[in-house]
């Protein structure tokens, strides 16, 4: 274990940012510049008690001279001040700071000229008491002149080197140890005046940073507060969203009990039947939309750059949205370094607002060149979004211009998906829209490098979708034995219903270890287990035993939180991976691949 570090020396500390230094220098020029009238004028009495002294002792008419120069560097400081600019920038500050220098080395210049103008050369005594006032004078200046360390290091060689020189020159031998004190005093004063100032300066850093703080602990908690609410208005749209189709299967379930007890029609009975699926489409596809936010704020698939020829993307959105309303313009060249996951969920989210929002219209997905890249463009010829409303349509459960929350066209979240994975893609979505002249939504990314091939997954996508087809129109073989090992009773319940009307036979268990141990493998066809499981071995664990057990068993994972290692295992082991709510799809295309 290392040993606990001494504390940072001062000279070891970090030094000022820019921006704080820059604060500092201000405040030292409007301390150092404000007016100090009556500081001038005890100052401007005193120097006449010195003159006075002088003119009785040495000469008259060097005392005036000196006062009068005194008393005219006291009048421009006192009734003409420096005035400071209104606003100080780092463009201004500087000079102001050379102007307050100069006026501080007048003043004290006037001060320093007794060392010339009141010098005796005959008289040590006068000599003498030269040197002990203008020492004083020095002591006195540092530490009511200024508080900028040039100024009053100047102002300082200003008062004592004229007497210095004067003595090293023309004074007697006590003046010569005199002037070897001024010089010890000058450099002694210089080290005062610059530790005075860095303490200063330190102070008023100091005093900055805790306001700098102060103000980031507050615009922290309001960043909190906003968020909490936003978290609580999320939730709050969530809760009654979801509520929506849950009550709506509930009572579509109880008419149709009510129905099947009356014996009414079969076209009664579907009429209900098929509320109750739209009812459920509704809540999936909202569940799915609530998970697939989570997973991309948790960043929990990861981004695989690679170039994606736009055409036949393009083209399959195109087709899946059937009836001819979605139109394709794009170059067969157009090809984008991209993740073609993302790509493909940001342009199904758009098209799937627009052509939820123009019923009537068409929609145009647009690629044209741009330097660097391709810009994609979703147009629609729908109802439009208002400016004010237009920043607020990619906020979470946010539709503009359905305000009775028909769930038939969506729940407001396919803008905030679009705008959180363009936020991870370093993509901007734009947005041109007026109200009943449609909207375009558009973004731009990067071309392909030239050596790069195009990803097939648009392609793959659209074989596996026909494949997935061709699977639905055949029929399962009967007596096909399917083992499902869920510990959730309702899924059990549907699965085995499921696999019921589809003449499979299906074998429920709860856990892993019943299954191991009840359960005929060797009569096994397929296995569909549930991740989570109650007991030691969960469902990987279960899969794993009876891959060991039985290689040719078809094996599919099945759970609402599959990550991308699962993924993984499961092509590396040949199994299937199912996400709930399963799709009952995939789950027949799985149970036709294993008859084959």
């Amino acid at each position: 274990m290392s040993s606990p570090s001494a504390p940072a020396s001062p000279s070891s500390q970090a030094a000022p940012s820019p921006a704080v230094r820059f604060a500092v220098q201000c405040e030292v020029l409007r301390l150092s510049a404000q007016p100090t009238g009556p500081m001038l004028a005890v100052q401007f009495l005193l120097d006449c008690g010195v003159a006075a002294l002088f003119a009785w002792q040495y000469s008259v008419s060097h005392a005036l001279i000196w006062i009068t120069m005194i008393a005219a560097s006291t009048a421009w400081r006192g009734f003409f001040p420096q005035v400071l600019p209104s606003s100080l920038t780092p463009e201004n500050l500087q000079p102001a700071l050379r102007l307050h220098t100069f006026r501080i080395a007048v003043h004290e210049a006037a001060h320093g000229a007794a060392g010339v103008l009141l010098f005796s050369p005959t008289d040590p005594v006068v000599q003498l008491l030269l040197a002990v006032v203008i020492m004083a004078m020095t002591l006195s200046s540092a530490f009511s002149v200024s508080y900028h360390t040039p100024a009053m290091q100047l102002a300082i060689s200003l008062l004592l080197v004229p007497m210095i020189v004067m003595s090293l020159t023309y004074g007697q031998p006590v003046m010569v140890t005199a002037a070897v004190l001024g010089i010890g005093l000058l450099a002694m004063v210089w080290n005062l005046v610059s530790e005075r100032s860095r303490q200063l300066e330190e102070n008023i850093s100091l005093r900055h940073n805790e306001s700098a703080l102060r103000v980031q602990a507050l615009a922290g908690l309001r960043a909190s507060e906003q968020a909490q609410a936003e978290r609580l208005r999320f939730f709050s749209a969530a809760n009654h969203d979801l509520r929506q189709p849950v009550m709506a299967m509930g009572l579509q379930a109880e008419v149709l009990r009510q129905q099947l007890r009356a014996g009414e029609s079969a076209a009664v009975v579907q009429g209900s039947v098929d509320a109750l699926s739209r009812a459920q489409q509704a809540l999936e596809g909202l569940t799915n939309q609530l998970l697939e936010i989570g997973r991309i704020e948790a960043a929990a698939d990861p981004f695989t750059l690679t170039a994606v020829a736009l055409a036949p993307l393009l083209n399959e959105f195109a087709r899946q949205a059937g009836s001819g309303r979605v139109r394709v313009r794009c170059p067969a060249e157009a090809i984008v370094w991209t993740d073609t996951v993302a790509l493909r969920r940001i342009v199904a989210n758009l098209v799937d607002n627009a052509v939820k929002f123009a019923p009537n219209g068409r929609v145009l997905l647009a690629c044209r060149r741009r330097p660097g890249g391709w810009r994609i463009e979703v147009r629609d010829s729908g109802i439009g979004i208002a400016c004010e409303a237009q920043e607020r349509v990619f906020g979470d459960f946010e539709q503009v211009g359905n305000v009775e929350r028909n769930l038939q066209r969506g729940h407001g979240l396919g803008l905030a998906i679009v705008r959180r994975l363009a936020m991870r893609l370093g993509v901007q979505i734009t947005l041109r829209s007026l109200p009943g002249r449609g909207s375009v939504f558009g973004f731009t990314l990067p071309s392909a490098p030239r050596d790069a091939h195009p990803d097939r997954t648009a392609r793959a996508a659209t074989a596996a979708a026909t494949s997935t087809a061709a699977l639905d129109a055949m029929p399962l073989a009967p007596g096909l034995a399917v083992l499902v090992v869920e510990d959730n009773a309702v899924v059990a319940d549907s699965l085995a219903a499921l696999l019921r009307q589809w003449q499979a036979l299906p074998r429920i268990y709860e856990s892993a270890a019943e299954a191991l141990a009840l359960a005929d493998l060797q009569a096994i066809d397929v296995a569909l287990c549930d991740i989570r499981l109650p007991g030691k071995l969960d469902g990987i664990d279960l899969a794993r035993r009876l891959q060991l057990q039985k290689p040719s068993l078809t094996i599919a994972l099945i759970s609402a939180d599959i990550d991308e290692a699962t993924l993984h295992l499961a092509r590396e082991r040949g199994w299937h991976a199912l996400r709930k709510p399963v799709q009952p799809a995939e789950l027949r295309g799985i149970l036709l691949q294993a008859r084959r």
